[in-house]
């Protein structure tokens, strides 16, 4: 018994040393994209670059607002989006060490995708005042907002979390839990 628990608690933290090395990595990984685009459109070559013409490019453009520029060129919205980064990050920290003790891993990778885009969007907020965006899409006639590799975890780590909650927790709205649909009873 002693050793399972022991193996258990070594388990866990090993899952939250590569939980906090991957977000690490990925802030650095977001960091360094957004000051390479940064210096390479804005100090030396300001036309977008195109990698499948009428359809993928990088494009520097900055973002005062959050998804699809809400709230952009309001004079409050950055200290409003620094003060809400912060409690999200404070409430997703603390269910990610809940879903770390509790062992459902699929949760803690949800909760370390979204810190991960959290904190880099934050990180620009703080330093520009304004979030550094540099991938942009083109579908026929729209064009969809320009992103970047945070706002690509924040949005896979959404997606997973939904997941989890409708198909994965045992509460789940979705899962089969091997009941029988009420439907089916008339």
């Amino acid at each position: 018994m002693q050793r399972t628990r022991l193996n258990g608690r070594l388990a866990t933290i090993i899952t939250a040393v590569i939980g906090v090395c991957v977000i690490g990595l990925l802030i650095w990984f977001d960091r360094f994209t957004k000051n390479y685009f940064y210096d390479f459109f804005v100090t030396k070559n300001n036309q977008d670059i195109c990698i499948i013409k009428n359809f993928f490019y990088f494009t520097y453009a900055t973002n005062t607002g959050a998804g699809w520029s809400f709230l952009s060129g309001v004079s409050w919205a950055q200290t409003f989006f620094k003060v809400t980064t912060v409690i999200a990050l404070a409430i997703m920290l603390f269910f990610s060490a809940y879903s770390l003790i509790k062992n459902k891993k699929w949760l803690f990778i949800s909760f370390s995708l979204c810190i991960a885009g959290a904190v880099g969007n934050f990180i620009d907020r703080i330093i520009n005042g304004f979030v550094i965006d540099f991938i942009s899409f083109i579908f026929g006639n729209y064009s969809f907002p320009v992103f970047n590799i945070a706002d690509i975890c924040l949005t896979v780590g959404v997606i997973m979390l939904i997941v989890y909650l409708l198909f994965l927790d045992d509460n789940g709205i979705l899962r089969k839990n091997g009941k029988e649909d009420l439907s089916d009873n008339n």
